[in-house]
């Protein structure tokens, strides 16, 4: 007769101590999946600065880079930002990408994408090849994201 209800408490007294973990894990599994959508535009503009470094000075490409309305792709910045893709949501900072595959420069100050086709172009500037926007099929946002500065 005790059996019973002491297997019940033992069983209630496990879910209860593991509640607050699984519960942890479901919500970083579901702000990891928010990301996934975007995580394809960054990996597309990586590649395609990639590209465009590879075939050397003068040479264009264009990538359809598909963002939600709270999502943005900033390039390029000073510092260690010259060399990097930074992803942002609502305008915190989600993901940091460092183009580490070739010696990659981006040219100019931060340049801010928020969906649409965008051209690269590959330029020689003081014997060195650097990777700007050439050009876009909309609109630009109208700067870096304010978590750009930290």
């Amino acid at each position: 007769m005790i059996g019973m209800p002491l297997k019940l408490m033992v069983s209630f007294l496990l879910i209860g101590l593991m509640l607050p973990a699984i519960t942890g894990m479901v919500s970083m599994v579901e702000e990891s999946s928010e990301d996934v959508g975007a995580d394809p535009s960054c990996a597309a503009v990586e590649e395609c600065i990639y590209k465009v470094f590879r075939a050397g000075s003068g040479s264009m490409e264009t990538v359809h880079v598909g963002l939600g309305p709270e999502d943005s792709i900033a390039l390029g910045g000073e510092g260690a930002d010259a060399h990097s893709i930074r992803l942002y949501r609502n305008g915190e900072l989600k993901r940091t990408v460092y183009l580490d595959k070739a010696p990659v420069v981006l040219s100019g100050t931060t340049s801010v994408i928020a969906g649409g086709d965008v051209t690269f172009e590959c330029e020689s500037v003081d014997g060195k090849l650097v990777v700007g926007v050439a050009g876009r099929s909309s609109s630009p946002s109208p700067g870096p994201p304010s978590a750009s500065a930290a």
